[in-house]
């Protein structure tokens, strides 16, 4: 829906291709579900709240991201609808983690983790991806590492080149941050502040429906998440 406007910086995280174009995509989506008839349509309704949230987490509008995707979790939840209500956690902790709300990311992100493992073992490599991202940017550069190790276990199981690609440039970052930070120990120096990280995208999804290829509302491919 949103895939093609959405791009990776060099510390991991989601930034606008074409902040113009993705601004009024953004705003032909919100344009939409003011058009819809009240609670008439909650699976349409999710699933556009969820990409607003994204695309507004994107342009910085931290407020408005948090509050889209956090009724695009309530619909989830209400829907009974587990996958989504994973998928649209680990978006609901990024917007957190870019809004600089690092406690409420970090229970969101275990929230997410938990519910995938016990509920959607499809989706622990997700979920261990953007919570070892989250672990890297707060400086917890041993547990992140872990964490991506893991998904890139779960990753090359899969046998899907794409994800294991992202997972192994999260991973070559985090160890990168390590040597780093050892140098300065080993030279006496305080460790410089750990970089901030991107993350994520998906196909556009069918009325009411999530796309199979990127549980978090956007996609992953090469660079992404």
């Amino acid at each position: 829906m949103l895939q093609h406007l959405i791009d990776q910086d060099e510390g991991l995280r989601m930034v606008p291709a074409d902040r113009n174009e993705l601004t009024t995509a953004v705003g032909r989506l919100n344009e939409e579900l003011q058009g819809l008839p009240g609670e008439a349509d909650p699976a349409r309704t999710r699933v556009l709240t969820r990409w607003i949230g994204i695309g507004q987490m994107c342009l910085g509008h931290h407020e408005e991201a948090r509050r889209n995707l956090r009724r695009s979790l309530d619909l989830a939840a209400a829907l009974g609808n587990t996958r989504a209500v994973v998928a649209t956690g680990l978006n609901l902790a990024d917007a957190h983690r870019y809004a600089g709300d690092v406690q409420g990311a970090d229970a969101l992100y275990r929230g997410a983790l938990n519910t995938a493992r016990s509920q959607h073992p499809e989706l622990v490599d997700f979920a261990l991806q953007h919570t070892g991202k989250h672990l890297m940017e707060r400086g917890d550069l041993a547990d992140a590492h872990t964490h991506l190790q893991e998904a890139l276990r779960l990753r090359i199981a899969k046998g899907d080149t794409d994800l294991v690609e992202s997972t192994q440039a999260a991973l070559d970052r985090v160890e990168l941050l390590i040597g780093q930070a050892a140098a300065s120990a080993a030279d006496g120096a305080v460790p410089p502040p750990v970089a901030r990280p991107v993350d994520l995208m998906a196909p556009v999804p069918h009325h009411g429906q999530e796309p199979s290829t990127g549980p978090w509302g956007v996609p992953e491919r090469k660079a992404m998440p």
